[in-house]
């Protein structure tokens, strides 16, 4: 991510999302998490995150109704 966090793409990930926000809440969030984003690409951390194959999910939904 070594991008720059702009508010832009802060309300656009919160609109995404659905996480209300109000006026200078985008650009306060972007100036708050700018510092972390920036040390993590300066570090190039890589998280590798594991998926469920959408077959699993189907699967575990409907063991929920049982």
């Amino acid at each position: 991510m070594p991008d720059d966090v702009t508010s832009e793409r802060v309300a656009a990930m919160a609109a995404a999302a659905r996480v209300p926000l109000e006026g200078g809440s985008a650009a306060r969030i972007a100036r708050a998490v700018t510092p972390t984003v920036a040390r993590f690409a300066a570090e190039k951390v890589d998280l590798a995150l594991e998926t469920e194959p959408a077959s699993f999910v189907a699967v575990q939904r409907r063991e929920l109704g049982r």
